[in-house]
């Protein structure tokens, strides 16, 4: 029996869009962080360096789900493949960004120097410009699609997989970058798809540890929005 005859297409992709608005902005103020940043300051460049990993490696994952989740059942689906194929290349271009910036930020976490910082915030805004273009295509032209192709179950998988590449703790983080830029609607309705308990544990340790983080990460931009649900 296909899937079809089991459970008909049709699935809400907002979600999408939130944790599209992490990258945008997560991608942006590392630029601004790195060029506030002074190379004496070990900690804060350390500290910096981890974010920005967790951030190329969540975004990876990003992108390997879709790979692997999303475009071959709209190819099933037989739906604009030109677009799917620039999509695809998209990534490609995006994925070769950020080789680029976490080579970059290697040398910057153990050189140091005027030099190396301006090149990797070159790079980073580079990679910003990149995926914001690829993100807004997806989000105007593809998630339409997928919401009325994939299955509410074969939607959650996708968020399902992206909640799995982190381990618990940086998980209920991440939940507190989603939560910045969500108005309240957005984000009860996010929240009710994630179990209780985890629920519990974002509000008692998750919401703390990302204010924590962010504000140590943040602290030499002169303004920065910081709303934790």
């Amino acid at each position: 029996m296909s899937r079809r005859a089991t459970e008909p297409p049709g699935c809400d992709t907002h979600d999408m869009v939130l944790v599209h608005r992490v990258f945008r902005r997560e991608f942006r103020l590392l630029a601004d962080i790195v060029e506030a940043t002074s190379p004496m300051d070990a900690d804060q460049v350390a500290r910096v360096s981890a974010h920005a990993r967790e951030m190329l490696a969540a975004l990876h994952h990003h992108h390997s789900n879709e790979d692997e989740l999303v475009w071959p059942k709209l190819r099933w689906a037989e739906l604009d493949s030109t677009l799917i194929n620039r999509m695809q290349t998209q990534h490609e271009e995006v994925d070769a960004l950020m080789r680029r910036v976490d080579s970059e930020f290697s040398e910057w976490e153990h050189q140091g120097g005027a030099e190396t910082a301006d090149l990797l915030v070159e790079g980073l805004r580079r990679l910003h410009e990149a995926l914001t273009e690829h993100l807004r295509l997806e989000e105007d032209s593809v998630l339409p699609m997928v919401a009325e192709t994939l299955t509410e179950s074969e939607w959650a998988e996708v968020g399902k997989r992206g909640i799995a590449s982190f381990s618990k703790g940086r998980a209920l983080v991440f939940l507190g970058h989603i939560a910045e830029e969500a108005d309240e609607r957005e984000w009860s309705e996010f929240a009710g798809h994630i179990p209780a308990p985890v629920r519990l544990l974002y509000r008692v340790f998750g919401r703390r540890g990302y204010a924590r983080e962010t504000a140590l990460l943040r602290r030499d931009l002169r303004s920065v929005g910081n709303v934790v649900k």
